[in-house]
């Protein structure tokens, strides 16, 4: 799909798979006065017509096609900026932005953050703000590294996102299944999104505390917090399960986290990009640094709970960076926001998911979002990562308290049948 546009456009590496999702992000390039050219390797059904100038469907790991389509683009149209809303785009939106001369992050960091073995080695000198760690390409690898950094530890791909294939390991009989797992899963025949580091694993000293993240952005050198999200993971494979924004931590230890942050985005070279900083914050050992992504928080948190809870869209402030201007932010949030999901109790297949009217009745609930529609397939961790999961529920309130009262009576509403699998 194509048509003209009398605007200037923004390339979109990718788009988020849910319509609750990326709408906002198209609806913020539009409403900043641009058109969108989405190239994405599987472009979404049903996009709002009104904010794309083209849709094209290329692989952005195919570096000659998708190089190619840039350049088609540039030719048909004024590109005023290049942005990813994955991970598995930043590392081509940033190729891309060099080639046409625009802001982004530069390659070689766009790099660091696509790797988590790398980002660490880059951050080797700064010990207070990473694990402790080591590449695992082989079983010897594996078996080595497990004796230097002893457990408890974290076996998990280095090139990873979603929390796909993350293994606790509490005592070494672990170690061998969750090796195999990874080893076929960052395999030949993985996802594309380990295309460039297949079979590369990392393994860790286990982090202990808080588990947070904060969303922001570096323009120009300068980096700007637009705040810290508290967050809820299973064990034990750590799939996100609740988010919280802004968040509860005492000042300290939003200090601490502020801190990490600044200079962990700074000391890997992000500039002219959104981030979204993964840490844990420990009372004993302060703040350290689960990961730094160069792009702006998935799962509702960009897209939904920053705004809902500063007034401030989020998404109009990617479109500014990535176009070469400063972000503007509320200067103190209005209220909170957060989400929880609904999980699926068991494998086999999703029969039917009643309660949905109920849980959008409840006060301070906005949104019921079902990523599994009736007839889906189920499988827990470690044989799927994501697919127990079935929808999220998205609630606002003048205090964190309300918003949990408000969550756990809606989700307490939602009801799922799940018949056996076979």
């Amino acid at each position: 799909m194509s048509r003209p546009s009398p605007r200037p456009v923004v390339i979109f590496v990718g788009v988020r798979k849910n319509p609750l999702e990326h709408r906002p992000a198209l609806e913020a390039a539009h409403r900043d006065g641009f058109s969108v050219v989405l190239l994405a390797e599987d472009p979404p059904a049903g996009l709002p017509r009104e904010p794309l100038a083209a849709v094209r469907a290329v692989d952005p790991h195919d570096t000659g096609a998708f190089d190619a389509a840039v350049d088609d683009t540039a030719r048909a149209y004024t590109v005023a900026g290049v942005v990813s809303w994955s991970d598995a785009g930043v590392e081509p939106a940033a190729r891309a932005a060099r080639r046409l001369g625009l802001p982004g992050i530069a390659p070689a960091a766009a790099r660091l953050s696509r790797n988590k073995y790398l980002m660490r080695r880059a951050l080797a000198g700064r010990p207070h703000l990473v694990p402790r760690f080591a590449r695992v390409r082989t079983w010897h690898d594996a078996v080595r590294s497990l004796e230097d950094i002893g457990l408890p530890a974290v076996l998990k791909p280095a090139a990873g996102s979603g929390s796909k294939g993350i293994f606790l390991l509490r005592d070494a009989g672990g170690l061998r299944p969750a090796f195999d797992e990874l080893t076929r899963l960052t395999g030949a025949d993985g996802g594309s999104i380990f295309r460039h580091d297949r079979g590369e694993l990392l393994l860790e000293e286990l982090l202990v505390g808080s588990e947070h993240s904060v969303e922001g952005f570096v323009h120009r050198g300068e980096v700007t917090v637009a705040g810290i999200t508290d967050k809820t993971t299973s064990e034990p494979f750590r799939l996100e399960l609740a988010h919280l924004h802004p968040s509860t931590l005492p000042a300290a230890a939003r200090s601490a986290v502020l801190g990490l942050t600044r200079e962990t985005v700074l000391a890997l070279g992000f500039d002219d990009c959104a981030f979204h900083v993964e840490c844990m914050y420990d009372p004993e050992r302060g703040a350290r640094l689960v990961e730094a992504a160069a792009r702006a928080g998935g799962d509702y948190i960009g897209s939904h709970l920053v705004g809902l809870a500063s007034g401030v869209p989020f998404h109009e402030n990617v479109i500014r960076v990535c176009t070469g201007r400063a972000p503007r932010l509320a200067d103190h949030p209005l209220r909170y926001a957060g989400l929880r999901k609904v999980a699926a109790p068991a494998a086999g297949k999703l029969v039917r998911v009643d309660g949905v009217d109920a849980a959008l009745g409840v006060p301070g609930v906005e949104h019921v979002a079902f990523d599994r529609a009736p007839g889906a397939a189920i499988r827990l961790p470690p044989e799927h990562f994501s697919s127990s999961l079935l929808g999220t529920v998205i609630a606002t309130g003048d205090t964190a308290a309300s918003v949990t009262r408000s969550l756990d009576a809606a989700v307490g509403a939602i009801r799922t049948e799940i018949a056996p699998s076979g």
